[in-house]
């Protein structure tokens, strides 16, 4: 049996034109908001399940379950919302950017991969909170406010869920390892 791991999460990954808009909008903001990291913009994604350090003894079993929840779920719409922060306000230890759409598809989903995967890591016990982090750890010297960002008109059809591994040192640092098509049988 192997011990060597992979850092892992499950998300879904946005449509191009988004991912554009959303870099436009990150970059134009970097001069005048002051966060510890920003997200590279090919790291964009919207997080289902974060793993962790998972054992590659265990990728098998996790396959099969997301090969299963993919087979068993319809592609759907989604569209990106206004921007929004997690943590103190005047200091947000993430800037995000909001998911609309069919949030009950979405959800639903969620809830599949978190359910199937209940036998091999910890159930979420937070409520699911769709967004893509933007930029993390404010460190302004004057408090924090959202900034004006318009909701996108961008809709896209969510027809793919993939397994990321995270390389902690690299720039991008995500890598889509494997890919699982919705509503498509074997």
């Amino acid at each position: 049996m192997s011990t060597e791991s992979l850092r892992l999460f499950i998300a879904i990954p946005i449509d191009e034109r988004w991912r554009e808009q959303l870099t436009e909008q990150s970059i134009a903001l970097q001069s005048t908001l002051t966060f510890q990291k920003w997200t590279h913009p090919e790291d964009y994604h919207i997080t289902l399940k974060f793993l962790g350090d998972t054992s590659v003894s265990q990728l098998k079993q996790i396959e099969e379950i997301l090969v299963n929840v993919s087979e068993n779920t319809c592609p759907f719409e989604l569209t990106g919302k206004e921007w929004g922060i997690f943590g103190n306000p005047a200091a947000p230890s993430v800037l995000w950017a909001g998911v609309g759409g069919d949030l009950i598809s979405l959800t639903s989903l969620y809830k599949k991969i978190d359910d199937g995967l209940e036998g091999l890591f910890v159930k979420e016990t937070r409520n699911f909170s769709p967004h893509l982090t933007i930029a993390r750890r404010y460190k302004g010297k004057v408090p924090f406010t959202i900034p004006d960002t318009p909701d996108s008109i961008i809709n896209w059809s969510v027809n793919e869920i993939k397994l990321y591994q995270s390389h902690l040192q690299k720039k991008p640092m995500y890598e889509a390892i494997a890919t699982y098509i919705l509503g498509k049988k074997g």
